[in-house]
């Protein structure tokens, strides 16, 4: 009785809005990314409380005697883990003319050999923050529009992004350097995608299209061997390592995985690597191996929210549509027909997405138009959680419909069978995205 009642006072205490359903409490509203995976043991559920304590706490600098810093920076994009993911979701991209606090802008030199390579002097991202140090840049972007028609006639609205970066603070960019932006993940349901074995995402990989159906969808083997499940382009293998790089390029947080202590700093910042201490008090790194696994444990441990209106008439037909237009070639529901877990619907693979969505960064070579099948599992759910709607890798798509139409390449086939459905057969089909 009395773990009962701690129970409630815990969802009071977060400000959950639930309902009973059997025997199960779900959530909805803005914290329904927020519940803990109900299968954690008691020992887990307590790191994962701790873990949030993590997630949720806002950096601050410590200034030492001799003049150097530690904690927060030197430079950063944020000062939290919930300063990009928003209650646990996504960020928000940047409106015309600005820029957004919960949006990460990356900096790459198209590489043969890499893919892609930092700036010699700014690294991998711009950051906009920095205590002790001047900041990096000021960013701002600007949208261009272009409109498509449907087969129905009716128009739809699609914006291109164009960063800019002035004020620089430490010279100029090399002359190749690209930008290009990065819209924060949800997190909800990453221990699980951490677990599909290799075998079953091979799978559903068929890299030269052998059998002839458009999709060349490969799994992401990394440098070390290692297979790369997280970030748009499925460039990270474990929620260990991408907790441990976002707290080191976003906030200058060090880990035993990212040591650095100056975060994203180069060698070309000699003003940023002197402020930072070079070893924090009574610690190897700012958040010691143990914090930064328990902070993995939590980010890895948020349940995915259950589905709503499964039984809809127009959801029904709309989950028909999804499969028939070829969605779930790649939004595969799930990994292998014993998958108890919730229904991904991802493959985990990498996919040729088409010109549209290039990543400058990345230049000509074969990572520039292929990402990552994002899993769309809470994706009705979006706008209650972060009280906007941002698709695709650069938050560049403002609803559903037109994120659907950036998909080309791979997704070409399917993105035009979508264009040339009837309004009501479009709307069915999004219930049923908006069911997920």
């Amino acid at each position: 009785m009395m773990t009962r009642y701690v129970g409630l006072f815990a969802l009071v205490l977060f400000g959950l809005t639930s309902a009973a359903a059997g025997d199960q409490l779900v959530l909805f509203g803005p914290t329904a990314f927020s519940l803990a995976d109900p299968k954690l043991n008691s020992s887990d559920l307590a790191k994962f409380n701790y873990g949030r304590g993590l997630f949720h706490h806002e950096w601050k600098v410590h200034e030492h005697a001799d003049g150097t810093q530690s904690g927060l920076g030197p430079l950063f994009s944020a000062n939290s883990c919930a300063s990009c993911h928003v209650r646990d979701g996504r960020g928000q991209a940047p409106a015309q003319g600005s820029f957004s606090p919960s949006f990460v802008i990356a900096v790459g030199i198209p590489s043969l050999e890499f893919g892609t390579r930092s700036d010699k002097i700014y690294g991998s991202q711009i950051q906009v923050n920095g205590v002790g140090t001047p900041p990096e840049a000021i960013v701002r972007v600007t949208y261009i529009t272009t409109t498509k028609t449907m087969a129905t006639g009716d128009l739809v609205e699609l914006q291109h992004p164009v960063y800019e970066a002035t004020d620089l603070a430490y010279g100029e960019l090399e002359p190749e350097a690209k930008l290009s932006g990065r819209l924060p993940q949800a997190l909800i349901g990453l221990g699980f995608l951490e677990t599909v074995p290799e075998e079953t995402l091979a799978q559903n990989a068929d890299p030269f299209d052998l059998n002839k159906d458009g999709i060349s969808g490969r799994i992401s083997f990394l440098a070390n061997g290692e297979i790369g499940r997280f970030g748009w382009k499925a460039e990270t293998p474990t929620v260990l390592h991408q907790t441990s790089k976002a707290a080191s390029g976003d906030m200058g947080i060090s880990t035993p995985l990212f040591s650095a202590y100056a975060g994203d700093c180069t060698q070309f910042q000699p003003q940023c690597l002197q402020a930072s201490l070079t070893q924090p008090e009574n610690k190897t790194t700012e958040l010691d191996g143990n914090e930064a696994r328990i902070l993995a444990l939590y980010s890895a441990n948020l349940a995915v929210p259950p589905r709503r209106r499964v039984d809809n008439d127009d959801v029904l037909a709309g989950e028909k549509l999804f499969q028939s237009i070829g969605c779930q070639t790649c939004h595969v529901a799930k990994f292998d027909q014993e998958q108890e877990f919730a229904p991904a619907y991802t493959d985990l693979l990498l996919h040729d997405m088409g010109n549209g969505l290039r990543d400058p960064a990345f230049g000509d070579t074969e990572l520039a138009q292929e990402w990552r099948t994002p899993p769309l599992w809470g994706l009705g759910y979006t706008k209650e959680v972060n009280g906007n709607e941002n698709y695709l890798h650069d938050g560049r798509a403002r609803t559903l419909t037109e994120a659907i139409l950036w998909h080309d390449g791979e997704a070409a086939s399917s993105k035009e069978d979508f264009r040339s459905l009837e309004l009501n057969e479009r709307n069915q089909l999004l219930s049923f995205l908006n069911s997920l």
